[in-house]
């Protein structure tokens, strides 16, 4: 519960005629079609070296004159040459060979046998016969086996020996016959067979070197995906040249294997991104319509994958105006309301209807969110989902003070709980239209129950009433796909839309999106530096002071950048070492959980923290009830105590009631609110507020004091 301060700026077919002749259908001859003659199937000689021992594979390619346009087929057998499969020359082979539709080349292999005998080089043959929608052109081809028990050193490269997946890499291996004493260069360059290098594959060409004694080398050439439905594609690696050797196998071939395109699965019947804003209207009722219609607009052109729910609770009379709902056919209604808003262009009426089934809610209360985003989700299941909490924030205060519930107000812990509830969806991201959120306590009762990969996204200062631009704050989310959208690209275009709308403003012009990922790492940090600060003298407080001081302050003064508070510790050489380090580690930590951010005016790192410099601070005496979740994860209340008092010694009960009553009396209120009970906003009538506002004492913002 808290006092309130302000709030925000804010495709006839032609059909072939048929005649029927004695019962048969004839086409008439102009309908006929000429016939594409066949193919032919011819096949290349082909060579290898034999080898000392084992087998070789000498492999004949078999092409046809065009791709085939059905499947075609070709039988194979060998006949002895002067190699002969009585000598062991070689193992005889026969076979069948089929084309694919659109395929234009295969492979005939014929084992061939190694031995240490010398001889002349040795030939057989590989007939083609009995092809199947082709004709034989060239039917037979020459294999030559290669001696190689007297013959010179040679160079040979071998292809992949199965096929490498569209998209992989392929590699060929040169093979040296035998170690050099001396260097052996080899030329080579890739060839297109069925392929087209650049849409295919990367065509490489170049030298290689065998240095004395080295035997292999290999040569890696890169395949392309596309997202063509096709047949296996081959291309060739060939030996250009040799220095210090001879060729022996001098082309090799690589098999691309088509893959075929990936479709993405639908977006689930619920979408893709919902998000859920929760309103707590009060004096800034009007900024609630305005940006209620901006929501509308936004979904005009949205994909239907994202939706916009909204809960509203409009303020009772005295505090802001109402307004009609349902292009109006709803009437003004000064009571609490859900919507799935649907997509209107216009900026003056709302054209969503609202359910006004639920009564008055007070939506100070965890458990009116509770419900409130369990309904949304009901309403509105999708993927991923945005929490948007909107209306007046007051930092360690917390946020959605409501005047019709005795100035209830979420506070940090309550809404921790809130999203820890079971039955909550782990939000992707949580962001505070409000006033003074973005700090180190609000993350951390806020990160613990993100989803992975979320972030939080705020203001480290008061935001203008007018608050966020909402026909650009989601921008990131208008694409044909929105599910493929990262938390990254949506807070980076909240912050963008942020940045355009303020950035001639010079003073509510921070806004930052913090990684839930690394606030335990900011905390880790924050308290290093805390326990590096035990004993330290005097003298050294002075200094951590002068740093505080001089550190950005926002609407709150004793609201800090953290960032620049600790690089100005970093820099005072005055201090310990340890503790400058400590504090270096916390800049360092900011950095990393700091993904997106405005250039603000004054340079401010994107995070702020508690950081009083008086002991008459209004938040000393309840910060560590306040904020517990991360006082007890760093113990930030013990050395922000030492900090203002110069002890870090608390008596909390009296310290409770001395800060109650410094509070109530010390904020920059009109006399008459200076003078309300702690929190006690019922005192406090919104003409009065708003009478400041317009008489220019301070900006119409979204914070709460």
């Amino acid at each position: 519960m808290n006092s309130p301060l302000t709030r925000r700026t804010t495709t006839a077919t032609v059909s072939r005629r048929r005649r029927m002749l004695r019962g048969a259908e004839q086409l008439e001859p102009r309908a006929l079609l000429a016939v594409a003659p066949l193919p032919t199937v011819s096949i290349a000689d082909a060579r290898v070296v034999e080898g000392n021992y084992g087998t070789r594979s000498l492999a004949f390619v078999v092409s046809l004159s065009s791709a085939a346009t059905q499947t075609t087929t070709v039988q194979f057998q060998t006949l002895d040459g002067t190699a002969t499969t009585a000598d062991a020359d070689y193992t005889a082979a026969s076979g069948t060979l089929t084309f694919r539709s659109g395929q234009r080349t295969a492979t005939a292999t014929v084992a061939v046998r190694g031995d240490t005998r010398i001889e002349a080089d040795e030939a057989f043959q590989v007939m083609l016969s009995n092809p199947t929608n082709a004709t034989l052109g060239r039917s037979t081809a020459t294999g030559t086996i290669l001696d190689d028990d007297d013959a010179p050193r040679t160079v040979s490269v071998a292809g992949p020996a199965t096929p490498v997946a569209e998209g992989g890499t392929a590699t060929f291996t040169f093979t040296l016959s035998r170690a050099a004493s001396t260097a052996v260069s080899v030329g080579y360059a890739t060839r297109d067979v069925t392929t087209a290098a650049g849409a295919d594959y990367t065509a490489v060409s170049g030298s290689l070197t065998f240095a004395a004694g080295e035997t292999t080398k290999a040569v890696t050439v890169a395949t392309l995906t596309d997202s063509t439905v096709e047949s296996d594609e081959s291309f060739q690696m060939r030996i250009s040249s040799v220095s210090g050797a001879s060729v022996g196998v001098s082309t090799a071939l690589a098999t691309i294997a088509d893959v075929p395109p990936v479709t993405p699965p639908p977006t689930p019947a619920g979408g893709a991104w919902t998000i859920l804003v929760y309103m707590t209207g009060e004096n800034l009722n009007t900024d609630a319509k305005n940006d209620i219609n901006e929501m509308e607009k936004f979904l005009v052109g949205a994909p239907a994958g994202v939706k916009i729910v909204v809960s509203w609770d409009q303020p009772k009379s005295g505090v802001g105006t109402a307004y009609a709902t349902g292009g109006g056919t709803q009437s003004a209604w000064r009571t609490y309301g859900r919507s799935v808003l649907k997509a209107d262009s216009s900026t003056t009426t709302i054209a969503s209807t609202f359910d006004l089934s639920f009564g008055e809610k007070n939506t100070g209360s965890p458990a009116t969110l509770v419900d409130f985003v369990k309904w949304g989700v009901a309403q509105a299941p999708a993927q991923r989902y945005v929490l948007q909490m909107w209306g007046h924030g007051g930092g360690t205060d917390g946020s959605q003070f409501d005047s019709e519930s005795a100035d209830d107000a979420l506070t940090l812990g309550e809404m921790g709980t809130a999203l820890a509830t079971a039955g909550m969806p782990k939000f992707d991201i949580v962001s505070y239209d409000n006033c003074l959120m973005q700090m180190a306590e609000v993350g951390a009762a806020v990160a613990p129950n993100l989803a992975a990969g979320g972030a939080f996204v705020a203001s480290e200062e008061s935001i203008n009433g007018s608050g966020q631009d909402y026909t650009t704050a989601y921008s990131a989310l208008k694409v044909a796909d929105p599910a493929a959208v990262t938390v990254s690209q949506v807070i980076a275009g909240m912050t963008a839309s942020y940045w355009n709308q303020y950035k001639s403003d010079g003073v509510y012009d921070t806004f930052s999106g913090v990684l839930a990922s690394a606030t335990s790492t900011l905390q880790g940090a924050i308290k290093q530096f805390v326990d590096s600060t035990v004993g330290l003298t005097a003298a050294n407080r002075t200094t951590i002071l002068a740093a505080a001081n001089a550190s950005v302050g926002f609407d709150v003064t004793s609201f800090r950048d953290l960032g620049k508070f600790v690089t100005g510790v970093a820099a005072s050489t005055s201090l310990p070492q340890a503790v400058r380090d400590a504090a270096t580690g916390v800049r360092n930590a900011i950095a990393a959980a700091v993904a997106s951010k405005t250039p603000d005016a004054r340079g401010t790192a994107g995070i702020s923290i508690y950081l009083p410099t008086t002991s008459t601070d209004a938040y000393l005496g309840t910060y560590a009830t306040d904020a517990a979740a991360f006082c007890q994860a760093t113990g930030w209340n013990t050395f922000a105590k030492w900090l203002a008092t110069g002890t870090r010694s608390t008596t909390t009960a009296a310290m409770a009631t001395w800060g109650q009553t410094v509070r109530a009396a010390g904020r920059d209120f009109p006399a008459a609110v200076q003078a309300a009970a702690f929190r006690d906003y019922a005192a406090v009538t919104a003409a009065q507020e708003q009478g400041a506002e317009r008489a220019g004492t301070r900006p119409r913002v979204r914070a709460w004091a």
